[in-house]
């Protein structure tokens, strides 16, 4: 399985897009976090990928980053320029937010974080236990995938002894296809919409404050008994990634663009 990078993502990797002189950059302002893509641009990623025809069926292309606390929009496409990029090529659309922590877009160094004082925390999705219950927006490392512990969102309540990776898509949907699921990108001036995403789900349900009688209490708030489903907000700066699902004969040199509009989360 190889990785490959959009233009977007080319330019979001560690050590570039950091103030400080020419050289400099790590010594005057050595990162702590990752780049984050909702305030260095515009709401809407738009990242080129140019196929080099070595492209194989569960490559990865990393299309950008997205920062944490962002969500993104269902109505993202991806376009074709005239010349079709492959003669067979379905992809989906996800992320790898609270994957395993050497999946993280960006590893930090030891040290600096410690070095400007403000620490980069992390966050990782707990490995699904057999018998364990589970809501809508939960999300677990799965250790028998293929991959192996491979991020996944529930959709339907369960507390079952099967394994995500066995009900993907019914019980358990695969965070790589979380914004889309199999979409055919193969076609010459295509427009292709994402479809069939899992958006709608939070991670995991949030018991959201209400505001009643503010003499009634110290802070004038009480906490719902229930929670509330929002959409799927960025826990963790990640990648935003295409996952090749098949792939036939890709045609050096010829272009797609992801459109992917990016919200922040309310």
């Amino acid at each position: 399985m190889a990785t490959w990078y959009t233009d977007v993502a080319l330019a979001q990797q560690q050590g570039n897009n950091f103030p400080g002189a020419p050289g400099q950059a790590q010594i005057i302002n050595p990162p702590y976090g990752q780049n984050n893509a909702l305030f260095e641009g515009p709401f809407e990623i738009v990242a080129t990928y140019v196929w080099t025809g070595n492209e194989a069926a569960n490559d990865i292309i990393n299309i950008a980053l997205l920062g944490a606390g962002t969500v993104v929009d269902p109505n993202g496409k991806v376009s074709s320029g005239l010349t079709a990029p492959a003669t067979t090529l379905t992809m989906a659309i996800g992320d790898n937010d609270l994957a395993l922590l050497s999946n993280l877009p960006i590893p930090n160094a030891a040290g600096s974080a410690a070095a400007v004082g403000q620490p980069y925390t992390t966050i990782q999705a707990p490995v699904w236990v057999s018998g364990t219950s589970y809501v809508p927006g939960n999300v677990v490392l799965d250790a028998t995938s293929v991959p192996t512990y491979q991020a996944y969102t529930c959709l339907v309540a369960t507390s079952g002894a099967v394994a995500p990776h066995s009900v993907a898509n019914t019980t358990w949907m695969p965070n790589q296809q979380r914004y889309s699921n199999s979409i055919n990108v193969a076609g010459a001036a295509g427009n292709v919409a994402f479809a069939a995403g899992t958006q709608m789900y939070g991670t995991p349900p949030s018991i959201v404050p209400f505001s009643v009688n503010p003499g009634a209490s110290p802070t004038g708030y009480v906490a719902a008994t229930t929670g509330l489903f929002q959409q799927y907000q960025i826990q963790n700066d990640c990648w935003l990634q295409a996952l090749l699902l098949t792939v036939n004969t890709t045609v050096a040199n010829t272009v797609s663009v992801f459109r992917v509009p990016i919200i922040t989360a309310n």
